[in-house]
C-alpha cells in the first residue's frame, strides 16, 4: 500500500508537469512576445502540444504495475487536457504521438500492454466534448477530465481482471489501490485543470490589455495629431501646473523666446518658466481656479500681441477629481486691430457724410456768388477786369475741387457698357496734343492691336486718362515724352501711363493715393485718389512704379470679361479710400 501511495503521488506530480510547464511557457513568451497573445495562435498549440506529449510519456515510463497486473497511469490526464484546450488537429496529432510512444515504451520495458489502449478508446468521446469543454465553467472543465480519469481507472481495472481469468477476491486489494488512484487523479485533474485555465486567462487579459493598449496609442495619435492641426494653441498641464502636452502651434509660442526648444524640453516644465504671459496675474488666478474645477475665459495681452484664453478642467470620472488643466489661446491681434480700426472708420465715416453735406450745401452760394460777379464786371470799368478774373478763376477752382470731393464721399451707381479702350484714349488724344505742345512736350502712343472691348463707363475711364496724363505732363520739363500704352495680359488688359520726370521718392509713394496728400504748390491732393476710385468700380487695380531721375509709370489692370452688362457696384466713400 506504501508504494502505491509512493507511485501515485509521482503520477500525480508527472501529470500536472504538463500544466505546470505550460503555465511557465506561456507566462514567459508573453513577456518576452516570442509568440502570440492569441489563446489558440499556432505558437500556443505548439507549447501544449510540447508539453503535454512529455507528461504523458513520462507517466507511461513510471508507471506502477501491482503483481496481478493492475495498471496505474495517469497519462490520461496531459491527454485529455490537451485534447479539449487545443485544437482537432492538435488533438489528433498528440493522441497519435502519445499512442506510439507508449506502445514503444510498453514494448521495451516487457509491460503487459493491456493498460496502453484503455484511454485511447476514450479519444472520440473526447472529441465530442471539446465544445462543451471549452464553453462550460471551471467546475463543468475540472469534472469532466476528472470523469475522463475514473473512466480510464476503471477501465484499467476491468480489463487487467478480464484478461488474467482469476478469481476476482484476489484483486480486492488492488480495486483497493484503484479507488485510491481515482481519487489522486481526480484530485491531479482539478490541479492541472486550475493551472491550464489560470494560464489561458492570463493570456486572454493580456491579449485584451495589448488590444486595448494599442487601440489607446491609436487614439491619442489622432488625438495629436488633430492638436497639431488646430489653428488654437493648446497645452496640457497636470495638477501640479507642469506640462504634459502641447501643440505645435503652442511650440511655436514657446520658439518666440527660445527658438531652438523642442517639445520634450517642454514636457514636465512648470508653465511659468516657459512664457512671458504666463506669469500674468489673471494666469495663475484661472489655472487656480481650473484646478478646482471652474472653467473660465479672459484676454491676455503680452504686446504686440493679444490672445484669447479658456481654461478648462480635466475631471477623472471615477475619482470626481481635477487631475489638470487644458489651457486653448487664440491669437486675436489681427481681431483687435481691425476692430480698433472699425471705431475709426464709423467716426471717419460719420465726418465724411458731414464734409459732403457741407461742401454740397457751399456750392450753391458759390454759383450764385458767380453770378453776381459777371454781371457786375459787365457795369465796371475794363481797369477792373483783371480783379474779377482772378476772382471767378478762384471761384471755378473751388468748385472743381468740391466736385472731385463729391465725386469721393458719395456713393453712386456706375453705368457701363462694352466700348473700346482705344475708342476712349483716341478721343482724349487733341487734348492731351494742346496741352503738351503749350509745355513743349510729346506724347507716344504704344496701342497694341486686337485688345479685347471691356465694360467700361467711358466718362469715368476719361476722367482717369485725363488725370493722369495732366500729372504726368506736370511732374516733367520741356521736352519731356508722355508715353501711353495698352496691352493684354492673360485674362486683363493693362493700360500704363509713363513719364519721363524726376520720379517720386519711396517714401511718398505708399501715400500717392490717400485724399489731401499731394506734393504740388496748388495741389488738392485728390486726383490720385479719384483714379484709384474709379479703377475700384471697375473691379480693376492701379500701381505706381518710380525710380528717382527716371521717371514714374502708372499701370491700371482692368479684368478682360465681366459677366453683367450693368454693374450696380458702388464707389467707395472717401473714408474707405482714406482706410
Amino acid at each position: 500500500m506504501l508504494i502505491a501511495l509512493k507511485e501515485s503521488v509521482l503520477q500525480v506530480l508527472l501529470a500536472v508537469m504538463s500544466a505546470g510547464f505550460f503555465s511557465i511557457l506561456t507566462d514567459y513568451g508573453d513577456k518576452k512576445k516570442v509568440w502570440g497573445g492569441n489563446l489558440l495562435s499556432g505558437s500556443n498549440q505548439g507549447i501544449l502540444f510540447w508539453c503535454c506529449l512529455p507528461a504523458i510519456l513520462l507517466c507511461s515510463l513510471f508507471q506502477y504495475q501491482s503483481p496481478y497486473g493492475l495498471p496505474s497511469n495517469l497519462g490520461i490526464i496531459p491527454l485529455a487536457v490537451g485534447i479539449m484546450y487545443g485544437r482537432r488537429r492538435t488533438a489528433f496529432i498528440l493522441a497519435a504521438s502519445a499512442l506510439v510512444s507508449v506502445l514503444i515504451i510498453a514494448q521495451s520495458t516487457a509491460m503487459s500492454p493491456m493498460y496502453v489502449g484503455t484511454g485511447f478508446i476514450l479519444f472520440p468521446f473526447m472529441l465530442l466534448h471539446v465544445k462543451f469543454f471549452q464553453r462550460g465553467t471551471l467546475l463543468d472543465k475540472k469534472l469532466l477530465i476528472s470523469a475522463y480519469v475514473a473512466a480510464d481507472m476503471l477501465f484499467k481495472a476491468l480489463f487487467s481482471l478480464l484478461w488474467s481469468k482469476q478469481d476476482v477476491w484476489v484483486y480486492v486489494p488492488d480495486l483497493l489501490t484503484t479507488l485510491w488512484n481515482i481519487a489522486a487523479g481526480v484530485l491531479a485533474s482539478f490541479l492541472v485543470v486550475s493551472l491550464m485555465q489560470n494560464a489561458f486567462e492570463k493570456l486572454a487579459l493580456r491579449r485584451d490589455v495589448t488590444e486595448f493598449t494599442s487601440k489607446y496609442l491609436i487614439e491619442a495619435d489622432k488625438l495629436r495629431q488633430v492638436m497639431d492641426l488646430m489653428p488654437l494653441a493648446l497645452v496640457t498641464l497636470d495638477s501640479e501646473e507642469r506640462v504634459i502636452h502641447m501643440n505645435k502651434t503652442m511650440l511655436e509660442l514657446y520658439r518666440d523666446v527660445d527658438p531652438f526648444i523642442t517639445l520634450p524640453e517642454v514636457v514636465g516644465r512648470p508653465l511659468t518658466s516657459l512664457l512671458g504671459f504666463s506669469t500674468a496675474p489673471v494666469v495663475n488666478e484661472r489655472v487656480a481656479r481650473a484646478l478646482e474645477g471652474e472653467a473660465g475665459a479672459d484676454f491676455i495681452n503680452v504686446p504686440p500681441k493679444v490672445f484669447f484664453s479658456s481654461f478648462l478642467p480635466i475631471r477623472d470620472k471615477h475619482v470626481s477629481k481635477t487631475t489638470g488643466v487644458i489651457i486653448a489661446l487664440q491669437d486675436i491681434t489681427e481681431l483687435e486691430t481691425l476692430r480698433s480700426e472699425l471705431g475709426n472708420f464709423e467716426r471717419l465715416s460719420l465726418v465724411g457724410q458731414m464734409a459732403a453735406g457741407i461742401t454740397h450745401e457751399i456750392r450753391n452760394p458759390m454759383a450764385v456768388v458767380r453770378g453776381f460777379l459777371q454781371l457786375m464786371r459787365e457795369k465796371s470799368p475794363d481797369s477792373l477786369g483783371h480783379y474779377y478774373r482772378i476772382v471767378m478763376e478762384e471761384l471755378d477752382r473751388a468748385n472743381g475741387i468740391i466736385n472731385d470731393f463729391l465725386s469721393l464721399a458719395q456713393n453712386r451707381i456706375v453705368e457701363k457698357e462694352q466700348c473700346h479702350l482705344h475708342d476712349i484714349i483716341r478721343e482724349l488724344t487733341p487734348l492731351l496734343w494742346a496741352d503738351a505742345n503749350l509745355r513743349g512736350q510729346t506724347i507716344e502712343l504704344k496701342l497694341e492691336d486686337h485688345v479685347a472691348m471691356l465694360h467700361l463707363n467711358s466718362k469715368e475711364m476719361k476722367q482717369l486718362l485725363l488725370n493722369l496724363s495732366r500729372n504726368a505732363m506736370e511732374a516733367m520739363g520741356d521736352k519731356g515724352v508722355l508715353t501711353i500704352s495698352t496691352h493684354e495680359e492673360g485674362d486683363f488688359v493693362e493700360l500704363e501711363v509713363k513719364d519721363t520726370g524726376p520720379g517720386i521718392p519711396q517714401n511718398q509713394l505708399e501715400k500717392l493715393f490717400q485724399p489731401f496728400y499731394t506734393t504740388k504748390t496748388k495741389g488738392t491732393g485728390l486726383g490720385l485718389a479719384l483714379c484709384q476710385s474709379i479703377v475700384e468700380r471697375h473691379h480693376g487695380t492701379i500701381t505706381v512704379d518710380s525710380v528717382e531721375g527716371m521717371g514714374t509709370q502708372f499701370k491700371v489692370r482692368l479684368r478682360r470679361t465681366i459677366p453683367t452688362h450693368r454693374d450696380h457696384s458702388e464707389s467707395p466713400s472717401m473714408n474707405s479710400i482714406q482706410k
